[in-house]
């Protein structure tokens, strides 16, 4: 892993008008890390949905590539539309 790689989960709530919104970000150790943590916040009930990723190559100002990799419950459609499969 190059020390510019990041893993995180990108989590989404609700918000009162029921529209889907930015929750919490959580920086992980790797991916393995990140896809469970980013399943617990669904499953657990603490998220509608979440998104587990990588940023390469990223900057002071957040350059790079994100590539997220896996999703858990309801997430805004550009966040699915990154999947890399």
């Amino acid at each position: 892993m190059a020390s510019s790689d990041l893993y995180g989960v990108q989590t989404f709530v609700r918000d009162r008008k029921g529209k889907l919104s930015q929750g919490r970000f959580t920086h992980c150790k790797d991916a393995d890390e990140a896809r469970r943590y980013a399943e617990a916040r669904v499953t657990q009930g603490h998220a509608v949905g979440s998104a587990a990723f990588l940023r390469r190559g990223g900057g002071e100002f957040d350059e790079g590539e994100a590539i997220t990799f896996a999703v858990f419950g309801a997430v805004p459609s550009g966040v699915s539309d990154q999947l890399p499969f």
